[in-house]
């Protein structure tokens, strides 16, 4: 080994080691303890959101009439959404619920929709047939603008502000392989009706909206909605998320639209 070839090898190990030593040392991000300003960075953080997958549960029971108790944890939900391409796939299957799986494709201006069970033949639809349907193109476009985007995270803080009973920051918690903040809104049906008056039609009744942020990038990894009433005890569906992902969506073969 040449002198000139060891001098070489000692300045690359000695710059290694400063950047190794930066790293290490580099102070982390702060952590986020105001709820109010974890649910602002949460709705922020979506805007660079290009795909996504999700997943999502029932759980609870619904008294319906003429059916009986219908137990919704056997409900399974699942989607994903290539925001690029606006391409989209949902499925809903819910055995318990008169048979009901509903499949919904949304692909190259088109929605395509399946339902199976009596639902589906209560609506009309052609039973293990897709219903095709042109979707009209959007008018408007993705807000890039950062005056307007800061104007929409502006308004979105007002509207917290007005909630009578403000957001409250829990413990952090693990989501999967990620830490997470969690933040709570708890409602009666009396604040909701303050709220909006269109809320009258909603009943009695406590609501619960919780959202898991994850700390590295505050986007949502997890949310859930409850609603708990007299009549129903507690009814709620919790969805997760897992952000840019593949997506693939393609539209059903022809003999499997209906005509």
């Amino acid at each position: 080994m040449t002198r000139r070839f060891a001098l070489i090898l000692v300045v690359l190990a000695s710059t290694a080691s400063l950047v190794l030593a930066a790293c290490n040392s580099a102070p982390a991000a702060p952590a986020l303890t105001d709820p109010k300003d974890i649910l602002t960075k949460t709705v922020l953080s979506l805007k660079d959101v290009k795909s996504l997958e999700l997943t999502g549960t029932l759980t609870g029971k619904f008294d319906a009439p003429q059916l009986g108790s219908l137990d919704l944890s056997s409900t399974k939900i699942s989607g994903a959404i290539d925001i690029a391409n606006q391409k989209a796939k949902f499925s809903v299957d819910a055995p318990t619920i008169m048979g009901t799986k509903l499949d919904a494709l949304l692909v190259d201006g088109f929605a395509y929709l399946k339902v199976d069970g009596l639902l589906g033949t209560s609506m009309g639809l052609t039973a293990g047939k897709y219903t095709k349907v042109e979707v009209p193109k959007a008018s408007g476009q993705a807000v890039t603008d950062a005056a307007e985007i800061a104007k929409q995270i502006d308004e979105f803080k007002a509207e917290l502000d007005k909630l009578p009973n403000p957001p409250t920051k829990g413990a952090d918690e693990k989501c999967g392989d990620q830490d997470c903040y969690h933040v709570t809104i708890a409602l009666t049906a009396e604040d909701l009706k303050a709220l909006s008056p269109e809320a009258a039609t909603l009943g009695d009744g406590q609501f619960s909206f919780d959202i898991w942020s994850r700390k590295n990038d505050v986007r949502p990894a997890k949310v859930a909605f409850s609603v708990t009433t007299a009549q129903t005890g507690t009814i709620g569906v919790t969805f997760d998320f897992k952000y840019d992902v593949g997506v693939s969506v393609d539209a059903p073969p022809a003999d499997q639209i209906a005509p």
